[in-house]
């Protein structure tokens, strides 16, 4: 059974009304459950709670609430007890640690960096828990470091929502040209800890929609200037994309060879959702794609080496033999 999380709330109004004295009569805590609810609760829902937290398996509070005929008051007939101060298993333990160590690679953003605290209290319980277990860390992590540009992922969400411009300046990689932009922003996208801006940019006569990297942004601003909602299909927007930049926006069919050792690595672990096998012998595996060609793939092959052969498209493969003829030169 799923937990609603205002019964939940309820329970732990409960257990701290329970472990304080005078222990209370059902009135009073009803009261104090409402009281610090700030809304009414059925006497029926409150008897209901009770019991819940006495005997569901599921809750496994398993709490020890006596009823006293004699003067009408609730109490714990364990000294100490509280639901927060329940058993954790050994996989409900490395359960948290695994969710702790991926928070904690988000730490940096707004929405998360509100809870940081919390994070911290519960990464410090599982800790000691850990320890008096005698067990070690099981679980690391690669550490991303710092990235840039995070501060700006709640406002860009609020003027998507709002359907607000944004203005800011923008400075490619390489480039000491710093352009200033009026965008329609529709998306963001997360891509190898870097995160992106899509969206229309309406102060060039083009009025492309471009991808612009959150790193790279300086002055952001939100305009009073609004926009209508977006016809693009949000949804499948990248459907046909490694990455986040677009290309020429038309997807082709991409067949790769690889050698059969990391023709297992590439079977395990796929490049995209539209691969799909078309041999697979003891000497290559050959897989096809449905791709747009884009800088972040050529990166992603070239990654190959010497494992790997496109064999189809032409083009692609002759510029991807370009760049190894490239790379031999370099070591001339």
């Amino acid at each position: 059974m799923a937990l609603n999380r205002e019964a939940y709330s309820r329970y732990r109004l409960i257990d701290a009304r329970l472990r304080k004295l005078p222990n209370p009569t059902f009135e009073e805590l009803a009261a104090y459950v409402r009281e610090h609810l700030g809304k009414p609760v059925s006497r029926r829902s409150l008897q209901f709670d009770l019991q819940e937290m006495r005997y569901n398996q599921a809750l496994n509070f398993n709490a020890p609430i006596e009823y006293s005929r004699a003067n009408g008051r609730y109490r714990y007939t364990v000294e100490g007890y509280s639901i927060s101060n329940l058993p954790v298993t050994a996989d409900e333990l490395h359960g948290l640690d695994f969710a702790i160590s991926i928070l904690d690679q988000f730490k940096h953003m707004p929405a998360i960096k509100e809870f940081e605290e919390a994070i911290m209290k519960i990464a410090s319980t599982v800790k000691i828990n850990k320890e008096a277990r005698g067990e070690a860390d099981y679980i690391q992590l690669d550490k991303p470091y710092r990235i840039k540009g995070l501060e700006y992922v709640e406002p860009v969400l609020k003027a998507i929502a709002e359907r607000r411009v944004l203005k800011f300046t923008y400075q490619k990689h390489g480039s000491r040209e710093v352009s200033q932009n009026l965008l329609e922003p529709y998306l963001i996208r997360e891509s190898k800890n870097f995160w992106y801006v899509i969206g229309r940019r309406i102060n060039k006569a083009d009025k492309k929609i471009l991808t612009f990297a959150l790193d790279r942004i300086q002055d952001m601003q939100l305009t009073d200037e609004t926009f209508d909602e977006t016809t693009i299909d949000k949804k499948n927007f990248f459907t046909n994309v490694v990455g986040v930049t677009l290309g020429n926006g038309k997807a082709e069919k991409i067949v790769l060879s690889f050698l059969p050792l990391q023709g297992k690595y590439v079977k395990t672990v796929p490049i995209h959702h539209s691969q799909k096998t078309l041999k697979d012998t003891s000497k290559e595996l050959q897989i096809s794609l449905e791709l747009v060609v884009n800088h972040e793939l050529k990166m992603q092959l070239l990654s190959y080496g010497s494992t790997m052969k496109v064999l189809k498209p032409k083009w692609l493969a002759d510029e991807i033999a370009q760049n190894a003829r490239e790379v031999i030169r370099l070591y001339k």
